[in-house]
């Protein structure tokens, strides 16, 4: 009989770790995950005890007589760009990766639902089999449309965090962790209150950043917000007030939209941010796009999430039963100089 070769999931089981803490060790991207170098030590000495051998280096790729042509589908519109829109960097790593890989890629604009987003299927057929596998990203994604592409393995990747079905592929930011640290950080200042502002529409991006706040806050043993979940013009000065008198000195935002109105009814009321309230927003916010000023804010990996889901679906398409991690959520930096100051 022939022994079955060791696989990441193995290593994560015996080490007593995640497949994707194995994953970036292996890979050798723990640091930027900022995985303990002793974490680090006990998963290579576990591969090592059980003799595990790279898929990579187990099979040849296959090979390939002309570029893979990989789709990209998107749910809403997003050209024209510039280099400060929220999808520039998504698709300036997909093309930096696609180039990279030496793949060809065509952008799929055609099938349209009444709601004005984008659909994957029209007339019962799959609008994406032009291209050999396809790169999916938006805010609106259809998880019927989702789940029918993996009932019918249609390769695909996610650039977001979607759980659906029996699993699908994808590379997500890891809001969780990140939202995390920042209010460890926020609670070595001295801020012991705090107020949540989210979006409507409940993600698992958004379900991750607010389960990353409330842990946080549980493992110091502080009070956990009442989250305020709204849409921009449902966002009310009245709110903004309840939290200041609770006794709030720090905010946490969702979304740039939501900072917009939160920043306007501030400065109606004379509240000086970071003075009377230090404000984090849970995304990028492009400079200019919410006054003249710079926002303490999570720092979403755009670029290198567009090219790992790239060479994630490439190899899905050249060498499907390799052994290697098909959910992956990359670690996000964060600043809060701009808009977080300390409580006494």
């Amino acid at each position: 009989m022939t022994r079955r070769t060791s696989r990441q999931a193995d290593i994560a089981k015996e080490a007593g770790v995640s497949q994707s803490t194995v994953s970036m060790v292996l890979n050798g991207t723990a640091e930027n995950g900022r995985i303990s170098a002793e974490t680090r030590k006990r998963v290579l000495s576990t591969a090592r005890r059980l003799q595990y051998v790279p898929a990579s280096a187990q099979r040849a790729p296959a090979a390939r007589t002309q570029p893979l042509l990989l789709g990209v589908h998107t749910f809403e519109p997003i050209f024209p760009t510039s280099t400060g829109d929220y999808y520039f960097e998504f698709m300036r790593g997909i093309e930096d990766q696609a180039a990279t890989e030496g793949c060809n890629l065509m952008l799929f604009t055609a099938a349209r639902h009444d709601s004005g987003v984008r659909r994957i299927y029209e007339d019962g057929e799959n609008g994406l089999r032009q291209a050999a596998g396809s790169l999916l990203l938006g805010h609106h994604a259809d998880r019927d449309d989702l789940a029918r592409l993996s009932a019918e393995h249609y390769p695909f990747v996610y650039i977001g965090h979607r759980e659906v079905a029996d699993g699908i592929a994808y590379i997500g930011g890891d809001y969780r962790t990140a939202t995390g640290r920042i209010v460890d950080e926020l609670v070595g200042g001295g801020h012991r209150s705090f107020a949540y502002l989210g979006e409507t529409s409940r993600h698992e991006p958004q379900v991750d950043r607010w389960e990353g706040f409330a842990t946080a806050l549980g493992r110091f043993g502080l009070p956990v917000p009442e989250p305020h979940f709204t849409d921009p013009e449902g966002l009310t000065a009245q709110w903004l007030d309840a939290a200041v008198a609770s006794g709030a000195t720090a905010l946490v935002v969702e979304s740039v939209s939501l900072l917009r109105v939160l920043a306007a009814m501030a400065s109606i009321r004379g509240l000086e941010i970071p003075r009377d309230l230090s404000v984090v927003v849970l995304v990028d916010v492009p400079p200019g796009e919410v006054g003249a000023r710079q926002w303490a804010s999570l720092r979403v990996p755009r670029h290198e999430m567009g090219r790992r889901a790239v060479h994630l679906l490439t190899s899905l398409l050249t060498d499907p039963a390799g052994e290697y991690e098909r959910q992956v959520l990359l670690p996000c930096s964060y600043s809060l100089e701009a808009t977080v100051g300390p409580r006494a």
